[in-house]
């Protein structure tokens, strides 16, 4: 029973890496007043991206930078369409999701002559962290773990600050909650909803770079596998805070690990179970829309 609490706990986190990355990033733009639903493009771009410097140049941490390099391309073009162009937020979302896919197979047919998937590739190291790794039992938890794992404390902290501590982030919630008042003040609305934007781009490239060179070794078609559209319900589940986004994120890389334990396991059909966390996705969407409703209608009635 223990090894099998140990194997859930150990996919949990590789499960909840992508997407308290690709989350907290998502907050900068939300809260600037930008909607992107393409996180799940920037990150299949970020993860094709990795794989294809990592394959060209023999390296990992090249590989990373491509990844990253390709998120905050995919980001500057949702910035340059909703904040220069100014047209509607989801359609944006919605065509860099769709030039993801089809691209991406295209230049793995183009390149590799197979639109399944790329070769094997330099990976990222993975890592124990020193102490815990020796716990008894539970330590197994903290070995072999990606480099990018580790790297999730820190960015979710240093958003936090960055949204809390700064006065960027008194700008990005001033940006997000009236535009024209802020201009008023002398804040560049448009910077900074590019600056917020970029800085999804950027974690969703580490994301992508996660999933193709830190927890696999090849880029496999479709691999970000909705996991992009899970982000954004993290982070409405989250409250638009980075700390909350993460504990909503390991709670749907719970649901993930737990269902890949159950399939084989019990009398159910493995079909329902992998729907399973997009079942919670939508729920906890709901959730999180009635709650903020109500709290909407709770302060007009206050205000009254």
């Amino acid at each position: 029973m223990s090894g099998i609490i140990v194997s859930i706990l150990s996919r949990m986190l590789v499960g909840a890496t992508p997407l308290a990355l690709a989350g907290v990033g998502g907050i900068f733009g939300e809260r600037s007043g930008v909607t992107n639903i393409g996180l799940e493009g920037s990150m299949l771009l970020g993860a094709f991206g990795a794989a294809m410097g990592s394959y060209y140049f023999g390296n990992a941490w090249m590989g990373l930078i491509c990844g990253v390099l390709i998120g905050l391309l995919s980001a500057l073009i949702h910035a340059y369409l909703c904040v220069t162009v100014k047209i509607d937020h989801v359609v944006s979302g919605l065509a860099i999701n769709i030039f993801a896919t089809n691209l991406t197979v295209y230049v793995l047919g183009a390149v590799f002559g197979n639109k399944g998937n790329s070769p094997a590739v330099a990976t990222l190291p993975k890592v124990d962290i020193p102490l815990l790794c020796q716990i008894p039992v539970v330590g197994q938890i903290f070995t072999n773990l990606s480099v990018i794992t580790l790297m999730v404390p820190v960015v979710v902290i240093a958003a936090y600050w960055l949204l809390y501590k700064f006065p960027f982030g008194i700008r990005v919630l001033a940006a997000g909650q009236n535009d024209q008042a802020a201009e008023t003040l002398g804040i560049d609305v448009g910077r900074v909803r590019y600056a917020s934007i970029l800085i999804g781009g950027f974690c969703c490239g580490l994301a992508g770079a996660f999933l193709s060179i830190g927890n696999m070794n090849m880029f496999v078609r479709g691999m970000v596998s909705g996991r992009g559209y899970i982000a954004i319900a993290t982070i409405l589940f989250g409250r638009y805070n980075p700390i909350g986004v993460t504990l909503a994120a390991v709670f749907f890389g719970l649901v993930d690990a737990l269902q890949i334990t159950l399939q084989g396991n019990v009398a159910i059909p493995a079909e329902f179970i992998q729907c399973l966390p997009y079942v919670l996705t939508i729920l906890a969407a709901v959730l999180a829309e009635m709650k903020t409703r109500r709290g909407r209608k709770a302060l007009s009635a206050y205000s009254l």
